[in-house]
């Protein structure tokens, strides 16, 4: 009698199949976790920001009064936008998964949310605010708030976080790609060693470098390809580094994503049911956001750092 071969031997046999999905598509972005939500009421959210303040003067006993004239807001409006998927699903795998170790519809939804939580990412990081599309850094930090830069060095970090003024110079985040996080580690490394510190993320901490204490979040899905002064983000080999506050909730001091107070905050689901002219069931998953920056002096940008010798 000959030994059974390895063909005949998996006739016979199954594979054990490990329930769910290996999460294989990632882009590092841990400062996705701790941006705040803010929801809004009516078609979207005006803000009043200072741009010309009314005059003072010292006077003199007997002095006449001439400081008169007014103050000047300039006001912007956040409006929120869409970010949407439909999954569409047989009834005849819905019932064939039911009996299975996975669930397909909680697969695809899952995939749809997913991808639309990585869309708002890359939305904040890259996003033009042509409506439909996002608002982002790049597009909403206002150009009086960058701050030239080159090859990495500290005193450009310096001069980037004196720019954030918001919360009196006190300053959340500083935020750069991967590439020059590798930079911004070399650095720290020639004094001995990189400063890290914990961030509670959900339910989770994980460490993050800081620098003046600080935490420094890498987010991949900022631009590596920028040309000078950051005036696009395709076409070089130039890229930004962010420094800026999260929102307290005012609405008047740093940047979060914002939404309809009447909506989820982040993404909701919808089973719509049947469809009328196949038998499939269609389940909607969706996000009604946007990004906003309240105050331009929350946030700022340096611009043209080099890749690395």
């Amino acid at each position: 009698m000959t030994t059974m071969t390895l063909v005949e031997f998996k006739k016979r046999t199954r594979d054990e199949l490990i329930a769910g999905i290996v999460e294989d598509i990632y882009t590092t972005n841990p400062a996705w976790g701790v941006i705040p939500w803010i929801g809004f009421a009516g078609s979207g959210l005006s803000v009043n920001r200072e741009d010309t303040m009314g005059d003072a003067q010292f006077l003199a006993i007997g002095g006449t009064i001439t400081a008169k004239a007014a103050s000047i807001v300039e006001q912007i409006l956040f409006e929120p936008t869409t970010c949407i998927g439909d999954a569409e699903i047989n009834k005849l795998e819905i019932a064939m998964s039911g009996s299975d170790i996975n669930d397909v519809v909680a697969m695809e939804v899952s995939s749809k949310s997913k991808q639309i939580g990585r869309n708002m990412q890359e939305g904040i990081a890259t996003g033009d605010g042509a409506s439909p599309n996002m608002n982002s850094l790049p597009s909403l930090v206002d150009a009086e708030q960058y701050v030239t830069g080159g090859a990495l060095t500290f005193t450009m970090l310096d001069s980037l976080i004196d720019k954030v003024k918001s919360k009196d110079g006190q300053v959340d985040f500083i935020m750069m790609n991967g590439r020059d996080m590798i930079t911004f580690r070399e650095l720290y490394r020639t004094l001995g060693g990189v400063p890290m510190a914990e961030v509670q993320i959900g339910d989770r901490t994980i460490q993050v470098s800081t620098y003046n204490g600080i935490p420094v979040f890498q987010n991949d899905w900022l631009s590596i390809t920028e040309t000078a002064g950051g005036a696009a983000l395709v076409g070089g080999d130039l890229s930004s580094i962010y420094a800026g506050n999260w929102d307290d909730g005012t609405k008047k001091v740093g940047l979060a994503m914002i939404y309809p107070q009447t909506t989820t905050a982040g993404i909701s689901f919808e089973d719509l049911g049947a469809m009328e002219t196949k038998d499939e069931n269609v389940y909607r998953v969706k996000a009604y956001m946007n990004f906003a920056i309240f105050n331009r002096r929350g946030v700022a940008r340096l611009t043209d750092v080099t890749i690395s010798a």
